[in-house]
C-alpha cells in the first residue's frame, strides 16, 4: 500500500470514528434525559462520554499530518499514554504512531 493510499484509508477511518463519537454522544444525551436512569447509571454515562472522547482523539490523530505529534496533543492522558506505549513496543524500525 502506498503512502497516499494509507492516508486515504486513515482519513476514511477518521471520518467513521468521528461519526461514531457523535452517535455515542447522542445516545448518552438521550439516556441523560431520563433523570432516574441518569442517577442510577452515572458511571456508565461517564464511560459513554469517555468512549466518544477517545474516538474523537483517534480521529484527530489519524487525520494529522504527523500522528506522532498529534498523540501529545490528545487531552486524554490515559489514551495518549497507551498510544505512546504501543509505539515504543513496535518492532525495531517500525513507528506505529
Amino acid at each position: 500500500m502506498s503512502a497516499q493510499e494509507f492516508r486515504l484509508h486513515a482519513a476514511a477511518a477518521a471520518q467513521v470514528l468521528a461519526e461514531m463519537s457523535l452517535e455515542i454522544e447522542r445516545l448518552g444525551a438521550a439516556l441523560c434525559n431520563d433523570p432516574s436512569f441518569a442517577l442510577n447509571h452515572v458511571e456508565e454515562l461517564q464511560a459513554i462520554d469517555l468512549i466518544a472522547q477517545k474516538q474523537r482523539s483517534l480521529a484527530t490523530m489519524l487525520e494529522a499530518d504527523c500522528p506522532k505529534s498529534a498523540v501529545t496533543g490528545i487531552g486524554l492522558d490515559a489514551l495518549a499514554g497507551r498510544l505512546q506505549s504501543l509505539a515504543r513496543s513496535a518492532p525495531d524500525g517500525e513507528d506505529t504512531v
